[in-house]
């Protein structure tokens, strides 16, 4: 290729079963690298904005000269997912190598400029796998098609490189390779192929043939410990946040019995008034007209008392799961009812209790775009409805954090 500065006489250090790993953002051209490599459609190729691949996969190839290449393939770093569960599937890959990973590929498109989300996954990367990572990376473009006919990569590279990108190809040697992996070209193919691995072979050579292994790995795993610390303390914080409310509801429900126990009692005191009166008007003609008076005024405060605990009961109203009768919710916490669910109609809360938030995933919704998780009864286990864990559109972002409860799933306590 133009600007390649592979002699024709180098040889590649013949270690058994050498292994590559390629990272870099989605959409960048990783599994179709990987299969250029590799020469054949090993790795899932779909033309997506979405991440194709979900977890690492390796594969391996024997190349002309008996070399052993194995070649993992990584999920694309993605900034609108969590970056911890991108982290740990790319950190499995260095169980996938037998004896660790020689070479880093960290892949870049020619079709875009040099981002600010590629620039955060260097940073990434570098923090997840120490900056030793550095010594063991090779920066190969794709989408050589693209590039006019007498253009070479440092042509385009001197016409289109930033100083980020520059600053990258300073911190791992300036080793770069353009890939066209699209081409149908035999001479091509192999070109591109040998340049990659003359840079491979600098690369074990500079580290004296010592791969990237497990040992080297041991800052991610004293990372995830603190992480996992993080996580507990958030944890201790919402248990402190739940017992406030469990108070708080027990307050409410205290409240509201004693306010039937009044209504109850004026009630009774009220029917036995009635009773009474009724039965003079009949023994006692010439209070007849004074009896129904107080009759009147009897039943006109009996209704004004029913009203009263009607509304009270309403403000206070809750939801329960239909199968166990555990509680999940207030009417006061109903943001809106008009959401359906495939099994019907659907309320959003701001506030549920006594579930469990599960699993998030991407779903694409009537209104977008959405990651939602399941939420599940604490004690029976039955699927309630989904929390709104992220949303795309700017126009559904108040539904981030909120609840969706189905009707069909849930019963009103009074």
């Amino acid at each position: 290729m133009g600007g390649s500065s592979v002699s024709d006489d180098w040889e590649f250090i013949a270690n058994e079963g050498q292994t590559l790993l390629m990272i870099g953002c989605i959409g960048e051209g990783k599994s179709a690298t990987g299969n250029s490599i590799l020469g054949r459609n090993a790795f899932q190729l779909r033309s997506s904005s979405s991440a194709v691949t979900r977890t690492c996969e390796i594969q391996r190839t024997r190349l002309e000269d008996g070399q052993i290449l194995d070649v993992i393939d990584t999920p694309g770093f993605d900034f609108n997912a969590e970056s911890g569960l991108v982290g740990n599937e790319i950190g499995k890959c260095i169980d996938l190598a037998d004896d660790g990973v020689y070479a880093v590929l960290f892949v870049l498109s020619v079709r875009t400029s040099f981002s600010k989300e590629e620039q955060a996954a260097i940073q990434y990367f570098k923090k997840l796998f120490g900056t030793k990572i550095s010594d063991y990376m090779i920066v190969v473009y794709t989408g050589g098609d693209k590039l006019k006919d007498n253009d070479s990569l440092n042509d385009h590279l001197d016409h289109s490189c930033p100083d980020d990108l520059k600053e990258v190809l300073k911190m791992c040697g300036n080793r770069q390779v353009f890939f066209n992996n699209k081409t149908e070209d035999p001479a091509k193919k192999a070109e591109q192929l040998k340049e990659l691995l003359f840079h491979v072979n600098m690369v074990v050579q500079m580290t004296g043939g010592k791969p990237y292994t497990s040992e080297l790995f041991e800052e991610v795993k004293k990372m995830k410990l603190r992480n996992d610390s993080v996580e507990v303390n958030s944890l201790l914080g919402d248990l402190k946040q739940g017992v406030t409310e469990l108070k708080e509801q027990l307050q409410r429900f205290s409240f509201v019995e004693q306010q039937r126990r009044i209504t109850k009692m004026v009630e009774s005191k009220m029917n036995s008034t009635m009773h009474s009166l009724e039965k003079q008007l009949e023994e006692e003609s010439t209070a007849r007209l004074e009896a129904e008076s107080k009759i009147r005024e009897l039943k006109d405060s009996l209704e004004k008392a029913q009203r009263e605990t009607e509304e009270l009961t309403v403000k206070h109203r809750s939801y329960s799961c239909y199968k166990c009768r555990r509680h999940v919710s207030f009417h006061d916490d109903i943001i809106s009812t008009n959401f359906q669910s495939k099994k019907g109609k659907a309320f959003l809360f701001a506030h549920v209790r006594n579930v469990v938030v599960g699993t998030n995933e991407e779903k694409r919704l009537t209104t977008g775009l959405h990651t939602i998780a399941d939420i599940y009864c604490v004690d029976c286990n039955e699927v309630l409805g989904w929390k709104y864990e992220k949303a795309v559109e700017p126009s559904q972002k108040y539904k981030e954090g909120k609840f969706i409860l189905e009707l069909c799933k849930i019963v009103k306590d009074n």
